[in-house]
């Protein structure tokens, strides 16, 4: 039953007795999938988040997108795309909520306990003892970061290894600035922390309620910054990279070029870590060798700088 007609910039939207938002006509059938979202509406998303936000996206598998969509005309209620355009045209805020849910934000602390388990016996003391012998910072690259928790899980990995000399930097990256906001917090639901092992629990996390919050101490050796790996500056040198289930949402050669990207990031020697369901595409098994296939864990190999995108080499800054 119908409760309530409203109209938007002259739309006319109808709210049910469920709370649903749409037109009338679109009130009655099975749930709004990704496959009802159609180039032309798709289109004029892109256009509203490239003019409003300066997010672009171009590259994506626009088959993932869709459903991100999706799920996000159904969580505000709505049963299709054009008054759900019209809602993101005039609200910023859920433009936010659109970039959030475009993120990739499913983790939690120690995800995948064993790429840990390498990272902390094959990776870490190799670039800690580098950094010691060449007096230089040891720096870290957390891409697609989400809520925090795989840069604050290197940090605790990391910090019971730390020399006074030592100098570290880790900088985490995201698209969503609301899920940055969330990682500056710190504060985290007990399902996300179910590999966190106990006395890193025990010293670290202090109860909040429902919540637990990670120690300042902690929090404030991770930087937190939004950025768009494919077209935003600034490009970081790095000397360990993760880079997890990000590229399966890009084209192959959106992914292709990612890949140079992180390499002009890495110097010979660096390390990349990728998530379990990517691998290298061909053309940019020339720049990294591969150490441990079964944790898609990198390095970076000595090549000819011309393999480069060498736009973005000339801009890389330290951290």
């Amino acid at each position: 039953m119908t409760v309530v007609s409203i109209s938007v910039q002259g739309v006319a939207l109808i709210i049910s007795a469920e709370g649903r938002v749409g037109f009338a006509e679109d009130l009655k059938g099975p749930p709004f999938i990704g496959g009802d979202v159609l180039d032309a509406a798709y289109l004029q998303i892109s256009e509203i988040l490239q003019a409003q936000q300066g997010f672009s996206l171009a590259g994506y598998k626009a088959r993932s997108i869709k459903r991100r969509i999706a799920a996000r005309i159904r969580a505000v209620g709505m049963t299709g795309t054009e008054p759900y355009i019209v809602l993101l045209a005039e609200s910023p805020d859920e433009q936010q909520q659109l970039l959030t849910a475009l993120s990739i934000h499913v983790s939690h602390f120690f995800r995948n306990p064993s790429t840990y388990r390498e990272l902390k016996k094959k990776v870490l003391p190799v670039l800690l003892q580098r950094s010691r012998v060449n007096h230089s910072k040891l720096r870290i690259w957390s891409i697609g970061c989400a809520y925090g928790e795989e840069p604050y899980s290197l940090a605790l990995l990391l910090q019971r290894f730390l020399l006074p000399s030592d100098q570290l930097a880790i900088i985490a990256t995201d698209l969503s600035s609301a899920a940055l906001q969330r990682a500056k917090a710190g504060q985290y639901d007990p399902s996300r922390l179910t590999e966190v092992p106990e006395r890193l629990l025990r010293e670290y996390f202090q109860p909040q309620g429902k919540e637990y919050r990670l120690a300042e101490e902690i929090r404030k050796m991770v930087q937190f910054f939004r950025h768009d790996i494919l077209s935003e500056q600034p490009f970081y040198r790095a000397d360990l990279i993760l880079c997890r289930n990000v590229l399966i949402y890009f084209s192959r050669e959106q992914q292709r070029r990612i890949l140079q990207i992180l390499a002009a990031a890495l110097p010979a020697g660096g390390f990349l870590v990728l998530g379990r369901a990517e691998t290298l595409v061909t053309s940019c098994r020339e720049l990294f060798r591969c150490i441990n296939p079964a944790e898609r864990i990198y390095q970076r190999l000595e090549t000819d700088e011309q393999l480069l995108p060498m736009a973005y080499v000339q801009q890389l800054q330290d951290f």
